[in-house]
């Protein structure tokens, strides 16, 4: 048995080395060219393992007639150890004529042949004959026969003079023109889609334009899917109107969700959501989510506008109350916003926003009662592949922000009543690479800064704190940020983090992690890369149908007295 497997496997190699041995020899004008294309598929056949000659030699030669050598000749020589291939091609044959029928629709003849590049004198090589029929066809379905289809092409080759003749026969059907676009539904208001349709009535229809019609009713987060379909043409002469007749299938219009967090550094809390779509028949989302946790807890209202006085723009009004209970301060806040978002491409969005909040913190120094107005100016560029579970891709971000802050006002010393104003920016970055199946690395850096106000002046919830699972896994929750005289963390006016993660998918269920964290806040405006703390780690993930379950653990590299050694991190969805 050993003897068997040892020959099967020598006449294997042997097969092998005689398929990568074989060589192309080619006469006539550009041998060069034709050359180097016959190899580049012998050494493919030679990667595949084929090793029959004569069926080589056939595989070669319908690859030179698809490439207009009708009178080439392919002869194998094999008279050394691996065959040789001597090719003849001959005269490259070339079109004398082409000619598009429509069935007498001469406009659409006329259409279909201005879409169509192929031309007298051009070689008759199949892919161009396929792309012919493929651009006339688009030219038809793009500008007023959306159910044109081809009937039939025709290619004769005449070996006399080396000529070819190509005839294309389509069924342009009937010249159509946009007529009023009909819901069948009231789930929605007419008005509102018509406004995404990206066409008019009275125009040409465009087989394209009704796909885009359909792709942006399925991008609202109403509509589970759609179809846009033309109405039955009532003839066939002449341009005519046809209805555009909308169908949706809607998503669920209540949606309820639950979360929960568990750390040794931020102690427990839990969340719910509820979702209502489609409020008023424009795609309106309200959101209402509430969280309940040791250090924060809150409740927020959210209601969102797509497509807010244009297409593509969005309005956000938001409002919100909460309590939050830290070391640094405890605060109970309440406050409102709007936003108005903008894509300018495909991966760049823009936005605006107002916010007003009223708040009351209490640190070891001061009770302070402040109010700030503040605006928001922002821009985010996206191109990963997936916003939920990214692979690959960049998330950039940045966002700067105007405030004034008037009420209570601190000193060095003692509490004032005054106005403070600060600019404060933040941005950020995420990337995600792909190194194998089953392996990704994902980074995350973060930076910000305040100008135009002392670290006094601040209140003390708008200043950075560094440290904890949101932001350096293995330190308390905002221990890495400056502290007074006292000891007690008072923030600072800039920070910055980095997150490495090497993202592990053992099976469907089942990953790991590891990863390393860095952080710092600092009294300057700028982030002081000096003060930043590492802490390193290692996570378990099981993967729910809609989210991976966390688990994190992690170390301070960098500890100093009165830091655990170890952090525990449980929640839902990756760290980042």
């Amino acid at each position: 048995m050993i003897v068997l497997r040892a020959l099967a496997l020598m006449a294997c190699i042997a097969l092998t080395a005689e398929a990568r041995g074989q060589t192309v020899s080619v006469t006539g004008e550009d041998s060069a060219g034709v050359s180097n294309a016959l190899q580049s598929l012998l050494d493919e056949r030679a990667k595949s393992g084929a090793s029959d000659a004569q069926a080589t030699a056939n595989t070669l030669l319908r690859y030179l007639r698809s490439e207009g050598y009708y009178t080439a000749r392919v002869i194998v020589d094999q008279s050394d150890e691996a065959p040789t291939f001597q090719v003849t091609p001959g005269e490259q044959f070339r079109f004398s004529s082409l000619e598009v029928l429509t069935n007498g629709r001469d406009r659409a003849r006329s259409v279909a042949r201005s879409g169509i590049a192929l031309d007298e004198g051009d070689a008759v090589r199949a892919a161009d004959v396929l792309a012919a029929e493929t651009d006339g066809l688009r030219a038809l379905r793009l500008s007023g026969w959306p159910d044109a289809r081809l009937e039939n092409r025709v290619v004769t080759v005449d070996h006399a003079d080396a000529s070819g003749d190509v005839v294309f026969t389509f069924e342009p059907g009937a010249e159509s023109l946009y007529g009023d676009i009909s819901l069948e539904t009231d789930r929605w208001r007419a008005s509102f889609v018509r406004r995404l349709a990206p066409f008019t009535s009275g125009e040409r229809v465009s087989a394209a334009k009704l796909r885009s019609f359909e792709s942006r009713l399925e991008a609202l987060e109403s509509i589970s899917s759609a179809a846009v379909i033309l109405s039955a043409p009532a003839e066939l002469d002449g341009p005519q109107r046809r209805d555009v007749n909308v169908s949706a299938t809607p998503s669920p219009r209540h949606v309820a969700e639950a979360g929960f967090s568990l750390s040794t550094s931020e102690g427990g809390g839990v969340s719910g959501a509820y979702k209502r779509r489609n409020l008023f028949g424009g795609d309106e989302t309200l959101d209402v989510s509430l969280n309940l946790a040791t250090v924060l807890s809150g409740l927020t209202v959210e209601l969102s506008a797509p497509h807010w006085r244009r297409l593509g723009q969005k309005l956000t009004l938001e409002a919100h109350t909460g309590r939050e209970e830290t070391d640094a301060y405890d605060l109970l806040e309440t406050g409102v916003g709007a936003r108005v978002s903008r894509p300018l491409s495909e991966t760049l969005t823009v936005s605006l926003g107002a916010n007003f909040t009223v708040a009351h913190s209490e640190t070891d120094t001061f009770d302070l009662d402040v109010y700030t107005s503040s605006i928001s100016l922002g821009a985010v560029w996206d191109d990963r592949d997936s916003a939920i579970a990214p692979t690959e891709g960049y998330l950039l971000s940045v966002d700067v922000s105007p405030a004034v802050v008037t009420g209570d006002a601190a000193t060095q010393d003692s509490r004032t009543v005054g106005e403070t104003q600060y600019l404060k920016t933040v941005g950020e970055a995420r990337t995600y690479q792909r190194l194998s199946s089953s392996l990704i690395i994902a980074g995350r850096l973060r930076a910000g800064g305040i100008v135009g106000a002392p670290l006094y002046a601040l209140p003390p919830e708008q200043r950075f704190f560094a440290g904890g699972g949101g932001s350096a896994r293995g330190y308390d929750y905002q221990s890495l940020a400056p502290r007074n005289e006292a000891g007690a963390l008072i923030g600072g006016r800039s920070i910055i983090e980095t997150s490495l993660e090497a993202r592990w998918r053992r099976s469907r269920r089942w990953g790991g992690v590891l990863f390393v964290d860095s952080a710092a806040a600092g009294r300057d405006e700028t982030p002081d890369f000096g003060a930043m703390r590492s802490a390193v780690g290692f996570g378990l993930r099981y993967y729910l149908d809609f989210a991976p379950l966390r688990i994190d653990v992690a170390t301070p590299l960098d500890p100093i007295a009165g830091d655990p050694q170890l952090q525990l991190y449980i929640g839902l969805g990756e760290a980042f």
